[in-house]
């Protein structure tokens, strides 16, 4: 287990800035995950960490120790990249014994074998053991990758879009094994992913960047419920959060002075059949069923508007006259340059 700083790093490629003054703590075996969107400096970060990439500027320490100019071989890190990164001519087994055949592991072959085993079943990937990277699927390079960065116990273990790759039910239960994995081996990870529903199934905490700049860094929960800044809200959550200009909606919803923008939750929004002097009018422009959920999207208040609902409270059909019954309890209060204003308003 490992503790890790970033010190006010920055890093540019010609006149881009990639990352940004980026001071970031991962605590001893912490799951810490890195969310934005592509181009947010996810991958960079995690580059620099490892040692693939040099900062511009700043430091990064490991427990304390400055590790800035170490090369990769020498941080103890192990990194499972979104491209792969297998060797055409190795089996699936050697891929994961590699790491533990590397000078200075001193394990012994039954060892070996007990951990490839272990990892194999964890990803699925056991009856693989004695194909080559060219005999394999996408989805199950992808498994091989991140077996060979859990194989071994290392200082920090890094994950870029791990399961990006996958279908949708192997990502759902892998990303929970992962965790549960993890935790177990006491391990210090740093996970990076687009995905918030994904970011919070795994994270001890999230860090949020926006354009190599950290926004953000909270628990699932509060990150959630009390986004720092408008990208932060977008950012956070399965469905954005709709947004409305707050004159456009003023006669809803109580105005409060300095609010410019008001942000409600999909999920914090009912859509009704009959009119309501006290909702919003619109039209449904679609429906999505999503289980027992289902995803309506209606135009009203000069936007399209996305609401989440069980679907045990009415059937829509596209073209619908419908009202929006926002909770505006539960809405999220930003000011004329994004930011979240100190609470949630009553």
């Amino acid at each position: 287990m490992s503790t890790l700083l970033l010190d006010d790093v920055s890093k540019n490629f010609g006149d881009r800035a990639a990352v940004s003054d980026l001071r970031l703590e991962c605590r001893d075996g912490e799951f810490l995950v890195l969310l934005g969107r592509s181009g947010a400096g996810k991958s960079t970060t995690l580059r620099l960490i490892a040692g693939i990439e040099s900062p511009t500027r700043g430091e990064i320490l490991f427990d304390g120790e400055r590790v800035t100019a170490l090369p990769p071989e020498q941080r103890d890190v192990a990194m499972a990249f979104e491209s792969y990164a297998l060797y055409p001519h190795r089996t699936v087994r050697e891929h994961l014994e590699f790491p533990l055949r590397a000078p200075g592991r001193n394990l012994t072959e039954a060892a070996i074998a007990e951990r490839v085993t272990q990892v194999a079943e964890l990803l699925e990937i056991g009856a693989l053991l004695g194909r080559r990277p060219t005999q394999l699927s996408g989805g199950q390079r992808q498994r091989v990758s991140l077996g060979r960065a859990l194989v071994r116990r290392s200082r920090l273990t890094l994950l870029d879009e791990p399961v990006a790759h996958l279908d949708a039910r192997l990502r759902h239960d892998l990303r929970g094994e992962l965790k549960r994995h993890q935790k177990a081996q006491g391990a210090t990870s740093i996970y990076a992913t687009p995905d918030f529903s994904e970011a919070a199934a795994v994270a001890d905490r999230i860090a949020v960047l926006v354009d190599g700049r950290l926004r953000q860094v909270d628990t699932p929960a509060r990150l959630y419920d009390q986004p720092a800044d408008v990208d932060v809200a977008l950012t956070a959550g399965d469905l954005k959060m709709n947004l409305f200009e707050a004159d456009r909606v003023a006669a809803f919803a109580q105005p409060v002075s300095g609010v410019h923008r008001l942000g409600i939750r999909p999920s914090d929004i009912r859509v009704l059949d009959r009119p309501d002097p006290s909702a919003l009018p619109g039209t449904v422009y679609v429906t999505e069923p999503m289980g027992y959920d289902q995803i309506v999207r209606v135009e009203a208040a000069g936007q399209v508007v996305t609401a989440r609902m069980p679907l045990d409270r009415g059937r829509f059909e596209i073209g619908q006259q419908v009202w929006l019954a926002p909770d505006w309890r539960r809405q999220h209060p930003f000011d004329p340059q994004g930011r979240r204003l100190g609470a949630r308003l009553p």
